[in-house]
C-alpha cells in the first residue's frame, strides 16, 4: 500500500497571521486526507496560538521527521523553540522573528536533503523581518536557491489552472530589463515544463510574453523579443518543449481561467505575471519555487500584520498550497 507525502510546513514569521492560519489548517480533517503533514516552528508560538484560536489539535514534539508518529491524533512538531514570548508582539516583526523564519526555512532544506520529506510549504514570510535578522530576503524561491547554490531559481504563481512564471522577480524594472537573455527566458520554460508535468499534465502547451509594448511591434518599440525571447522559445521547441510565442502581455491572459489556451505562461517581470492572477485570483494563488530539486511553496498573501493574531485570518490559500505540493509530490513520487 502506497502512503502519504509527507508535507513539512512552517510558521512563517511569528508576529503576523503564519502560526494562526496554520494551526487552523492542520485542526482539518481534510489535511491528514491528502498528506501526512510535519509542523516547523516554535512550539511555544503554536500553542498560544492553538489555544487562542480554538484549533482543537495535540502537538507531538519531535527532533526529527524521523521521529514522527503517523497518527491523526496528533501532530508532529519540529519545535525549535527560538522566540521568547515576551519578543513577540502582534504585528511587529523583529530580529528574532525574522531570524526563526529563515532557520526553519533552513530545516526544511536539511530534511529535503535528507530525504526525510517529499513536499514543504512555507509560511507568510516578512522581508522586514529577515533584514533586521541581516539577511536580505527577496522570497523563498531565492533564499533556498541560496542555501543550496541553485543558479537561477523561479517562482510561479498558481490559482487552480492559471500558472504564471516570473523570468525576473524582485528587481527594478529597468534591471528587470537588462536581465532578459535568451539563456534566462530558456531556463524560465523549462523550469515551467518540468514543474506542470508534476501536475499530472503531460506535453504542457506554455505561452511565453513580449517584454516590450505589442510584443516589440517587429522591432519598433524594441528588439528583445527577436534578440532574445524568441530564439529561445525556439530552443524550447528543439527541446521537445511546446513554447509559443513572444506574445504582447496586455491580450494574452483574455479567458485564462474560463476558457484557457494554454496550461501555463511565462512573463518577463513581476507586474506582468502578478498582475493576471491577483485580478483573476485574489488571495487565492500558491506560489510554487520552480529551478530547484525540490518541492516547495507558499501564499501568495504577506503576513497581514494588520489583523495579526486577532482570530479572524483566512486559511484557505494554505490549505490550497498544502494540497498542491501533495499532489505534485504524489505524481513525483508515485504516492497514494
Amino acid at each position: 500500500m502506497r502512503q502519504k507525502p509527507i508535507v513539512a510546513i512552517t510558521m512563517g514569521e511569528a508576529s503576523g497571521i503564519g502560526p494562526e492560519i496554520l494551526v487552523k489548517v492542520l485542526a482539518e480533517k481534510k489535511i491528514h486526507e491528502i498528506c501526512r503533514p510535519l509542523a516547523v516552528g516554535d512550539g511555544k508560538i503554536l500553542q498560544r496560538a492553538a489555544e487562542l484560536f480554538k484549533a482543537n489539535i495535540e502537538f507531538n514534539k519531535i527532533l526529527s521527521p524521523r521521529d514522527a508518529i503517523w497518527d491523526e491524533s496528533v501532530i508532529n512538531l519540529i519545535d525549535h523553540d527560538r522566540i521568547d514570548l515576551s519578543e513577540l508582539q502582534p504585528g511587529r516583526p523583529n530580529a528574532t522573528t525574522g531570524q526563526a523564519m529563515l532557520e526553519d526555512t533552513k530545516l526544511l532544506v536539511e530534511y529535503f536533503t535528507q530525504g526525510s520529506i517529499h513536499a514543504g510549504v512555507g509560511g507568510p514570510h516578512s522581508k522586514k523581518a529577515a533584514e533586521l535578522a541581516g539577511y536580505n530576503f527577496v522570497g523563498y524561491p531565492y533564499y533556498i536557491a541560496d542555501l543550496i547554490g541553485a543558479p537561477n531559481p523561479f517562482m510561479m504563481l498558481v490559482a487552480g489552472k492559471l500558472r504564471i512564471a516570473n523570468t525576473t522577480l524582485h528587481v527594478s524594472l529597468k534591471e528587470a530589463c537588462d536581465m532578459i537573455t535568451k539563456q534566462l527566458v530558456l531556463e524560465v520554460i523549462e523550469a515551467v515544463n518540468d514543474a506542470v508535468g508534476l501536475f499530472g499534465i503531460d506535453n504542457p502547451r506554455i505561452a511565453v510574453t513580449g517584454l516590450n509594448p505589442h510584443a516589440g511591434e517587429e522591432g519598433m518599440f524594441g528588439t528583445e523579443e527577436t534578440d532574445q525571447i524568441q530564439p529561445a522559445i525556439e530552443e524550447a521547441n528543439t527541446k521537445g518543449i511546446e513554447a509559443f510565442g513572444p506574445f504582447p502581455a496586455d491580450s494574452l491572459f483574455y479567458q485564462c481561467n474560463t476558457n484557457p489556451r494554454y496550461d501555463a505562461y511565462v512573463c518577463m517581470y513581476h507586474d506582468q505575471a502578478h498582475i493576471p492572477v491577483k485580478v483573476e485570483s485574489f488571495l487565492k494563488a500558491s506560489a510554487v519555487a520552480i529551478g530547484i530539486p525540490y518541492i516547495f511553496a507558499t501564499v501568495d498573501h504577506g503576513c497581514a500584520p494588520d489583523i495579526a493574531w486577532q482570530g479572524v485570518a483566512d486559511h484557505g490559500v494554505i490549505r490550497t498550497t498544502i494540497e498542491l505540493v501533495s499532489q505534485m509530490a504524489k505524481n513525483k513520487f508515485s504516492l497514494s
